[in-house]
């Protein structure tokens, strides 16, 4: 009991509902859900959720979050915004539960199978659980003991999907705050290709906490192209992570595109375990007002002759707050391998700032790798040119602004998820 008077008022209250409230959640007739429930709520009793003295979190203060945002689930009473992006497959998850009557599914190929964690942790299905005792990180332990539901996506061997496939997560207010506890597990067999395109969604005044954990296991050969929107409510947190694995010549393409949450973070770990593999992470953040946008990345060159390549550019306005923390690391023996990585940000307020920490760890000899980091104002002389060749002054800032985003924008492979991008950067930009 003394333990637990120590935690923070957030993770407290986990710890006192958690015995009534496994009993509502999926599987809960499973013995080894629920096993793998208790031992998740154990590490995450154990550690808490992080604080500032925690070297990964020193740039991101998440005591808005931990004092006590009421978690208690609420049914929906709002209309559920509509989908930003076009798409033949769409999964849809209202409040942190599957909505087969917003979803279109019937048209998926043979050999991808899309089903909901809740349907598997129902039916059995517990090898999708994986084994989580040696992770440290408390919001992953937490997500664990409270997983509600997710995707849970499948792609036999030899399958290639054209079409994209749209996941909305969409938050509208009830009669309470609320959490969700997403759990989506992703594996893509040999050869397979698949373009997944997440949007997460939520309307402002509502505040709730956002906790989404993604497992993904691609196979020899298979490419994933991965693709995030978070457009979560102005007074929402959203904290996520994102596990991938790679195999010999696996590629993996991440693109996430940030405007929403009050405090955000994207957490991405990916380990190379194969030669000829390719991991490819980009990201633009867009934020105003008082939001904190924190993207932290881990890449683990673990065997000899794979690539990954990484640029973040951010912008923030008004008093809003950027983190980038980036870390290769290329394990003894791992020759032969290439890791590039760079940041920016584009500061358009005195008041606005941004922490970037590159980090490199290279225990390997035959290796080509960089790192670059910087932040500044628009080009004062740039804006004076376009000025004096008759563009007002507010247009001449949208073009130098867009051309700064331009060049990660291409970093998207699939056409009709970079011009959705560019819709959004460019609607985002007419408030500047």
């Amino acid at each position: 009991m003394n333990e637990m008077k120590k935690l923070t008022p957030l993770a407290q209250d986990y710890v006192s509902r958690f015995s009534v409230a496994r009993s509502t959640l999926p599987g809960h007739s499973s013995p080894a859900v629920t096993r793998a429930r208790e031992e998740g709520l154990a590490r995450f009793a154990a550690h808490d959720f992080p604080g500032r003295k925690v070297e990964e979190w020193r740039f991101t203060n998440l005591l808005p979050l931990t004092k006590g945002i009421a978690t208690t689930e609420a049914p929906a009473t709002g209309d559920v915004p509509a989908a930003e992006f076009e798409a033949p497959h769409v999964m849809t998850f209202i409040n942190g539960r599957f909505s087969a009557r917003d979803s279109r599914l019937d048209r998926l190929p043979d050999g991808v199978k899309l089903t909901s964690l809740a349907a598997e942790l129902d039916a059995g299905n517990t090898a999708l659980l994986g084994t989580e005792a040696d992770d440290k990180r408390a919001v992953v332990a937490l997500n664990t003991a409270f997983m509600e539901d997710g995707v849970v996506l499948n792609a036999a061997p030899g399958v290639t999907l054209d079409a994209p496939i749209l996941i909305r997560f969409v938050s509208v207010a009830g009669t309470g705050a609320n959490a969700h506890h997403m759990r989506n597990v992703i594996h893509l067999g040999e050869k397979a290709s698949v373009t997944l395109v997440e949007e997460h969604a939520g309307v402002d005044g509502h505040a709730y906490f956002a906790n989404p954990v993604t497992d993904i296991t691609l196979d020899k050969g298979a490419r994933l192209n991965h693709y995030k929107y978070q457009a979560e409510s102005a007074d929402a947190f959203h904290l996520a992570n994102t596990d991938t694995a790679l195999a010999e010549g696996a590629v993996y393409e991440n693109f996430a595109l940030s405007t929403g949450a009050r405090l955000s973070r994207n957490e991405l770990e990916t380990r190379i375990l194969g030669g000829g593999a390719e991991s490819i992470l980009n990201g633009a953040y867009l934020m105003r007002g008082t939001q904190h946008c924190d993207t932290t990345t881990i890449t683990r060159h673990l065997v000899p002759e794979n690539v990954s390549r990484q640029i973040y550019k951010g912008i923030l306005d008004d008093e809003a707050q950027g983190v980038f923390q980036g870390k290769i690391q290329i394990v003894p023996d791992a020759q032969q391998v290439s890791g590039d990585q760079l940041s920016r940000a584009l500061l358009l307020s005195d008041r606005a700032s941004v922490a970037v920490k590159p980090e490199l760890e290279i225990h390997a000899d035959d290796v080509k790798c960089s790192h670059g980091a910087s932040s500044g104002e628009l080009d004062e002389d740039a804006l004076f040119y376009l000025q004096s060749r008759g563009i007002e002054e507010k247009t001449a800032r949208k073009m130098l602004i867009d051309a700064f985003l331009a060049d990660v924008l291409e970093e998207v492979s699939n056409d009709d998820v970079r011009a959705y991008f560019a819709a959004v950067t460019a609607r985002w930009m007419d408030k500047v």
